[in-house]
């Protein structure tokens, strides 16, 4: 008996596994066809509405530098090479939290598609600097 309960969780396991698509780790996106929409010409205001949102005490914000937005992708479902172009800028923006924290100067990443945040990231935590296999986050103006 437990001979049979074996070879049937087995086959369960290979049906299992075979169902799944691969992912090809060569795969990018092809930005010839690319649309990455509106140049977002706002975008100094788009990133302080984010900072109003979220820093308590939006008043004492200091923006010391802003990155020109560049062409940049996103890969949601590599499996299904599903991808959002859109714009990437950072940012290095310091303030007051709220009353009694100060919120040191950081280096953030927004990914701005037709004038919204899709996804922020703060980039002084380590894990956060890489977009895709081998795309890492450009924040030098100069290419």
């Amino acid at each position: 008996m437990k001979k049979v309960i074996l070879i049937i969780s087995f086959a369960f396991l290979l049906v299992a596994c075979s169902s799944q698509k691969p992912t090809d780790p060569n795969w990018r996106p092809d930005l010839t066809t690319a649309n990455f929409g509106k140049y977002p010409t706002n975008y100094p205001a788009i990133i302080k509405k984010w900072g109003e949102k979220n820093f308590d005490n939006h008043n004492m914000i200091s923006y010391l530098s802003m990155s020109n937005p560049r062409e940049e992708y996103l890969v949601i479902n590599p499996d299904d090479k599903d991808v959002i172009y859109g714009y990437s800028v950072c940012a290095i923006i310091g303030g007051i939290k709220n009353e009694s924290y100060y919120k040191p100067f950081k280096k953030y990443w927004f990914f701005i598609r037709d004038g919204k945040i899709i996804e922020q990231r703060d980039l002084d935590a380590g894990y956060n600097t890489v977009i895709y296999r081998d795309h890492k986050i450009n924040c030098d103006d100069k290419y």
